[in-house]
């Protein structure tokens, strides 16, 4: 089993008489693990800028600060593509109008590369039972309170016996007329 790998190729390419930064984009999977994504996943988006427009989720990478206003302007633009997993499989090319958009692709194709390793994950586990524990769980916090058992009734006995005058005598007297 091969590890999967996002290549990325970066050029300057003479687009209509303008040179233009060009990134490419390609990831290596598995066969077995490739075939599998295409019979029953390759449509899935992993990247959809409208999912991003209010910023990306926590515990996603930071992008540079010099990055981040450009990140920010392309995922907002039109020209922001989508990356599904058959994109991701087959390539991509994204043909940008400056190196700070091409960098922000590269930046998105990354966490549809991250997008994509999940999907893999659950993927690789179809027809098998998992199970999820939170860390920290102890079946100590589910034991079923029991309340003591009462004690015997000899030991009673002798409790009363050494209860005070006014324990002792439970009874109620009839009122004096």
């Amino acid at each position: 089993m091969q590890t999967p790998k996002l290549l990325m190729r970066k050029s300057m390419l003479d687009i209509q008489g303008r040179m233009r930064p060009c990134v490419q984009i390609m990831a290596k999977v598995d066969p077995e693990m490739q075939a599998l994504l295409k019979k029953h996943f390759f449509n899935d988006n992993l990247f959809k800028r409208t999912s991003y427009a209010q910023g990306f989720p926590q515990g996603a990478p930071v992008p540079a600060p010099s990055l981040a206003p450009h990140l920010n302007n392309f995922i907002r633009n039109d020209a922001c593509p989508e990356i599904s997993v058959k994109t991701m499989l087959t390539g991509q090319m994204h043909q940008a109008s400056t190196i700070w958009e091409m960098k922000a692709f590269e930046y998105v194709a990354e966490r549809a590369f991250d997008s994509l390793l999940d999907l893999m994950r659950t993927a690789a586990q179809l027809g098998q039972e998992t199970s999820y524990a939170p860390e920290g769980l102890d079946a100590a916090d589910f034991e079923i309170y029991t309340p003591p058992a009462p004690a015997p009734a000899a030991a009673e006995a002798e409790g009363d016996a050494d209860a005070g005058p006014a324990e002792q005598s439970a009874e109620v007297q009839p009122a004096a007329a």
